[in-house]
């Protein structure tokens, strides 16, 4: 079968060995001013956490076929879909992953783009609702969106949006 553009790219060793294995690119970012944040939680449902800060993909060998939405990282750097500062990257180009304290006052505004955008459907579900339970103490379910319009994950076949789960005994 062959590649779509999005997969085509360098495959050889020394290629390979360039990746730090951050996790950056398979997380979903948003606009903030200048810069793109990558959003902790919200990643690819195939990314695995090996370590502390060490990433890497459950279907690496095979995930232009079981993840469509995968780019390869000679398409994906020109789109900005990499770390800012990734080896493969455009240097000062791409999503940063920002410190704890930095995310917290930048929640406010990604929590209003997520809310307003949705979230794609090929992130890990459980392991978002676990951060974003953590980060509102509150309960999320993920929903369809009610219209595919001007959805901004164009290679996602469906966008999810974020729905409070009532813990009340009425509900």
């Amino acid at each position: 079968m062959s590649q779509l553009p999005h997969q085509q790219g360098a495959t050889d060793t020394a290629h390979e060995d360039k990746c730090r294995r951050c996790g950056v690119s398979c997380h979903v970012a948003v606009p903030i001013g200048r810069r793109v944040i990558a959003v902790p939680g919200l990643h690819c449902r195939f990314l695995a956490e090996d370590a502390p800060g060490q990433f890497s993909c459950t279907v690496y060998a095979d995930r232009f076929t079981q993840a469509p939405w995968c780019h390869h990282a000679d398409v994906a750097s020109p789109l900005g879909y990499l770390a800012h500062d990734c080896p493969y990257g455009t240097p000062g180009r791409g999503k940063e992953r920002v410190s704890d304290d930095e995310f917290r006052v930048l929640w406010p505004h990604i929590w209003r783009i997520l809310r307003s955008w949705g979230v794609p459907n090929f992130v890990h579900h459980e392991r978002f609702l676990d951060a974003m339970r953590e980060r509102t103490g509150r309960e999320w379910e993920l929903v369809p969106m009610l219209t595919p319009d001007d959805q901004p994950f164009a290679t996602d076949t469906q966008q999810m949006r974020l729905r409070a789960v009532s813990t009340s005994p009425d509900a």
